[in-house]
C-alpha cells in the first residue's frame, strides 16, 4: 500500500510543479522569448537582448481537485462511497539574468524555485490513498548564446537542480478498531540536466525558435518513519527522473502592432516508467518491516499547443492573449489523474520608463473530468475526478 501511496505522490505532486508555472511564460513563446527569461526557456534568444537585464517574477498558483465515486478494500469487499478533495497552492519565484559580452556572445542565469503544498481531506474515501505532501524544488540554470550571423543564435545552459519531497499519508485498516497511522517519508537530492537551442530570424518580423531539455536524474535519500508502533528507516532512497521535452515557438508580427504567437511543446512522460523505493517503514502484522519496491507510473509522452497574439495598445501598452490545449499524461487505470485541458490566459505590461517594465498575468484552466478505475491490490476505486486551477504572476523588468 505504501509503494501505491508513493506512486500518487509523484503523479499528483510532481506533474503539477512542472508543468503550471506561470502560463504566459512558459507557453505563449518560449523558445522565441524577448527578454531575459530566456536564460531558462531558450538561452539562444538572449542574443535578442540590447542591453543587459534583470528580471525577477513571483507566481502564485491554485489547484483544486474533488473525485466523486468508491473505495472498496478488496480483501473484504468494505465499500466506502462519497468524495475527497484535495487544494494545492504553488509558489514560484523567479530570477533572470542576461548580460551582452560581445556583439555576438551574451551570458544569462535563471534562478527558479518552486515550492508546492497539497492538503488532502484526511477524512475522506480516498484517506488510505491520497496523502498531505510538501515539494520545493530550485534551479540554478546559467546559459550562453552565440550569435553565428544575422538571421541564426545557437545557445545551451546547464540546470543544477535541487529538490526536498515530504509526503505524509495516513494508513488504516477499514472496518476494523485499528486507530489509523500517521507516515512520514521525507528525502532530498539533487541532479543535473541541460539545454540547448536555436534562434532563426526569418525576417525583421517573423522569429521561430527551438529547445530541448534534457531530462534531468535525481538522487533522493531521506527517513521513513512509521507512525504507531514507531518503525524508523535512515536507509530511505531512490532516483527519480523529471521528463525531457522539445520545444517549438514562432512569433510573427503583422503590423508594429499586432503579432501571433504559436507553440508545440512534446514532453517525454514515458521516461518516468518505473522508480525504484528502497528503505520503506512499515509493519507486517504487528511486526515492524523495512520495504523496498518498484513504483510502475505508466505514464504517456504528452503533446501541449499553444496559440496566442500580443498588441501593442500604445507605445507604452502591450496586451497578450492566449489559449493552450495540454494532454494529459495520466493513465486512470493506475492513477486518480486529471483529464486534458484547456488553458485560458492574459497579460498586460506597461513601461514605466526605459528603465522599468512592469507585466501581470492571470490563468485559468479547464479541466476535463476524468474516469478513474484502478484495480489495486488492496483498494478497487471507481469514479470521477474533476479539477480546476488558477495562476496570477507579476514580473519586473528592469533595464541597466
Amino acid at each position: 500500500m505504501m509503494i501505491k501511496k508513493l506512486s500518487l505522490f509523484f503523479w499528483l505532486v510532481l506533474f503539477p510543479l512542472i508543468t503550471y508555472a506561470s502560463f504566459i511564460e512558459t507557453t505563449i513563446g518560449p523558445a522565441v522569448a524577448n527578454d531575459a527569461t530566456a536564460s531558462y526557456y531558450n538561452p539562444a534568444a538572449l542574443m535578442l537582448l540590447k542591453n543587459s537585464q534583470i528580471i525577477p517574477q513571483w507566481t502564485v498558483g491554485y489547484f483544486h481537485t474533488r473525485f466523486v465515486g468508491q473505495s472498496t478494500l478488496a480483501s473484504t469487499g468494505n465499500i466506502k462511497a462519497g468524495s475527497s478533495s484535495s487544494n494545492t497552492r504553488y509558489y514560484s519565484p523567479t530570477f533572470y539574468l542576461g548580460i551582452p559580452i560581445t556583439d555576438r556572445v551574451t551570458a544569462g542565469l535563471a534562478v527558479v524555485t518552486n515550492s508546492a503544498h497539497r492538503n488532502a481531506d484526511e477524512s475522506s474515501i480516498l484517506r488510505y490513498v491520497q496523502s498531505n505532501n510538501t515539494i520545493q524544488d530550485y534551479d540554478v540554470v546559467p546559459g550562453l548564446s552565440i550569435k553565428i550571423n544575422e538571421s541564426l543564435s545557437i545557445g545551451g545552459g546547464i540546470n543544477f537542480s535541487y529538490a526536498n519531497f515530504n509526503l505524509r499519508p495516513i494508513t488504516g485498516f477499514p472496518g476494523s478498531n485499528i486507530v489509523d497511522s500517521q507516515n512520514t517519508n521525507q528525502s532530498e537530492g539533487s541532479g543535473i540536466g541541460a539545454n540547448a537551442g536555436v534562434l532563426l530570424k526569418l525576417s525583421p518580423k517573423t522569429v521561430m525558435g527551438f529547445n530541448y531539455r534534457t531530462l534531468t536524474t535525481y538522487k533522493l535519500s531521506g527517513k521513513s518513519i512509521y507512525g504507531n508502533p514507531r518503525v524508523v528507516s535512515n536507509d530511505y532512497h531512490y532516483k527519480m527522473r523529471t521528463p525531457a521535452r522539445s520545444i517549438f515557438s514562432i512569433n510573427h508580427f503583422f503590423t508594429d502592432k499586432f503579432g501571433l504567437i504559436s507553440t508545440i511543446q512534446y514532453i517525454e512522460w514515458s521516461t518516468m516508467t518505473n522508480v525504484h523505493v528502497y528503505g520503506i517503514a512499515s509493519v507486517s502484522g504487528t511486526t515492524p518491516v523495512i520495504l523496498n519496491g518498484d513504483i510502475p507510473d505508466y505514464l504517456r509522452n504528452t503533446w501541449l499547443f499553444t496559440l496566442g497574439n500580443h498588441y501593442r495598445i500604445t507605445p507604452k501598452w502591450i496586451l497578450r492573449v492566449a489559449g493552450t490545449y495540454n494532454q494529459s499524461a495520466g493513465n486512470p487505470h493506475y492513477q486518480i489523474s486529471n483529464g486534458d485541458s484547456i488553458s485560458l490566459g492574459a497579460s498586460t505590461g506597461y513601461e514605466i520608463n526605459k528603465t522599468f517594465t512592469i507585466d501581470g498575468s492571470f490563468s485559468h484552466v479547464f479541466i476535463k473530468n476524468q474516469n478513474i478505475n484502478i484495480k489495486g491490490g488492496r483498494f478497487l476505486i471507481n469514479g470521477v475526478n474533476e479539477g480546476s486551477r488558477n495562476t496570477a504572476s507579476l514580473k519586473l523588468t528592469v533595464n541597466i
